[in-house]
């Protein structure tokens, strides 16, 4: 059995080796910018919270469910000998955009974030200041004019 899947498997073991490889490399872009931005938080004296550390999770979730596909795809290139290199152009692609992403984090400035947050925050304050009921009245009466218009 051993010897079956070994003959299975290693005409495919560089592709392997080498989509192995990207997702590492990803693990550790992400795992750099969670450092940074842990150091910076420190050298403003803000504590860090799970909330950042929940960010990261749910940002390595979709970053490897994104790897995951592009190395499906891969997979099936490689194996359908569309691409004989067997490189895996698609998951290293994916994974070289993540990394100058992780990489544009880390040199972020906090201020730039901040202007983010505080975006969302008036945003989150304008829309506690809505009467929602009014504000539905108001669609309702509007879709109501359109649709006697157009009879």
């Amino acid at each position: 059995m051993k010897e079956i899947v070994h003959e299975l498997i290693s005409p495919y073991l560089s592709a392997i080796y080498k989509v192995l490889f990207a997702y590492v490399i990803v693990l550790l872009a992400v795992i750099a910018d969670l450092w940074s931005g842990i150091s910076k938080s420190k050298a403003k004296g803000i504590y860090t919270h799970t909330y950042g550390l929940d960010r990261t999770l749910d940002k390595l979730r979709k970053r490897y469910n994104l790897l995951l596909a592009f190395s499906l795809v891969d997979s099936l290139i490689i194996i359908s000998d569309i691409n004989p290199s067997n490189i895996p152009y698609a998951t290293i692609g994916a994974a070289i955009i993540m990394c100058l992403v992780e990489i544009k984090s880390i040199f972020e400035k906090d201020e730039d974030k901040g202007r983010y947050k505080e975006a969302a925050k008036t945003a989150a304050e304008l829309w506690k200041g809505i009467n929602k009921e009014e504000l539905a009245d108001i669609i309702i009466n509007k879709m109501e004019e359109k649709k006697n218009e157009n009879k």
